[in-house]
């Protein structure tokens, strides 16, 4: 009987240390490229989040202030507050906001809006009432990660003078302006003057903070050190007929 011999291919010893060594040249190269564009890429990913971040963080501090309304607030035992506008207490921001019914023409609908940093996080705290007790539901928005420090102050009119204080203690008004100051932990800082309610008070102080010797902190777009709150993205805001003291 023949028995037929297979021939059996393979590589041999000295192709395989080759094909190894050419691989590795290859590697040698394409990997520390490649580590780079990833590295890139993340930085680049950080940085759009950031910018996200403080737009969406401005956009709604600045439509939370025109909104403002000059009313006291309640704690959830029902007493009012001393001042209209709370600032750097327990809290960044705390006040009342009047916003528009879209659902009902000529409705408004008062809500408490509350401003913090937790951990690191700017947060947006909305009620949907504006005396809130320990039941009432809370809306919490994390705007901005990464975040080292806040620093709020108002500015107002007063027999013609500018004044600018870190504290409010007014019971009869609200502030004109609000300057607020962002920290990263990356030490980037970020200015922005937001309007409270667009009166002209409110207008001459912005007039006189575009002067050619207001700057602002921080490099990217939509943080720059005034504001006419017409270029965040959000539509012109009318006078609200419920703002009225209470």
């Amino acid at each position: 009987m023949n028995k037929r011999r297979h021939k059996v291919h393979g590589f041999t010893l000295l192709e395989i240390v080759v094909a190894v060594a050419i691989f590795g040249v290859i590697a040698s190269i394409i990997f520390p490229a490649l580590l780079q564009f990833l590295e890139i890429r993340e930085r680049v990913d950080e940085k759009h989040k950031q910018i996200v971040g403080l737009q969406k963080t401005f956009l709604f501090l600045s439509n939370d202030l025109r909104f403002a309304a000059n009313r006291l607030p309640k704690d959830e035992f029902g007493d009012l507050a001393k001042t209209t506008l709370k600032l750097n207490d327990d809290s960044l921001l705390d006040f009342t906001a009047i916003y528009p019914d879209l659902s009902i023409i000529g409705m408004s609908v008062p809500r408490r809006v509350i401003w913090r940093l937790e951990e690191g996080v700017l947060q947006r705290v909305q009620y949907p009432v504006m005396d809130p007790d320990g039941d009432t539901r809370t809306i919490i928005q994390n705007l901005l990660p990464a975040v080292e420090q806040v620093e709020i102050e108002i500015r107002y009119v007063t027999d013609g003078r500018d004044n600018k204080d870190d504290k409010w203690e007014e019971q009869t008004r609200l502030p004109d302006l609000i300057e607020i100051a962002v920290e990263l932990d990356n030490d980037q800082e970020f200015n922005r003057i937001l309007s409270m309610q667009g009166g002209d008070s409110a207008t001459a102080l912005l007039a006189a903070a575009a002067s050619p010797s207001a700057t602002g902190a921080g490099g990217d777009p939509g943080a720059g050190g005034l504001d006419d709150n017409q270029d965040d993205g959000a539509e012109p805001v009318r006078n609200n007929p419920g703002q009225q003291t209470q």
